[in-house]
């Protein structure tokens, strides 16, 4: 059964040792993610980012982040990362639906956003599997990535 746990003294260096790709070791910012060391370091800095560790039962197999994004001004999927020893497998979905839900029921969210890589198709599969829809925007980063969104179903009044 796929979870999210807190990231905690006991698990965060496994966390950081996760990598989308076999060739991404040690790499601040991987092929088409940035790294969760990365990541963890965004957070604890930032504020207003939730952390969460992704497990099926008691295997460690990825990574996400989430919350407000002061960039895209809106609730986001930051970062969702399945290690690449358990790719192709379903977690990448199932992981994602997760973090949906907690969104909802955290922030009462009517919209989630996130931002890839336009080459990233195993991504773009994922997002449009599960409900994202393209935006027609992008946002600059290291490349220019896609906005895609997510409506919840929440209205805010």
């Amino acid at each position: 059964m796929i979870t999210l746990k807190d990231i905690t003294k006991e698990n965060w260096f496994d966390v950081v040792l996760l990598r989308s790709r076999e060739d991404q070791k040690n790499k601040i910012f991987e092929k088409d993610i940035a790294s969760n060391c990365f990541s963890l370091t965004q957070a604890s800095i930032e504020g207003g980012w939730v952390t969460k560790a992704i497990y099926d039962n008691e295997t460690l197999v990825g990574f996400t982040m989430y919350g407000y994004s002061e960039e895209l001004k809106g609730y986001e999927v930051g970062r969702i990362m399945i290690d690449f020893k358990f790719q192709g497998k379903g977690y990448g979905k199932q992981s994602l639906e997760l973090v949906l839900k907690d969104m909802v029921d955290r922030f009462q969210c009517e919209k989630i956003l996130l931002t890839f890589h336009p080459e990233n198709i195993k991504a773009k599969s994922l997002y449009e599997a599960v409900g994202f829809k393209d935006t027609g925007e992008t946002v600059k980063h290291f490349v220019e990535e896609l906005i895609y969104a997510y409506d919840t179903g929440v209205t805010v009044s």
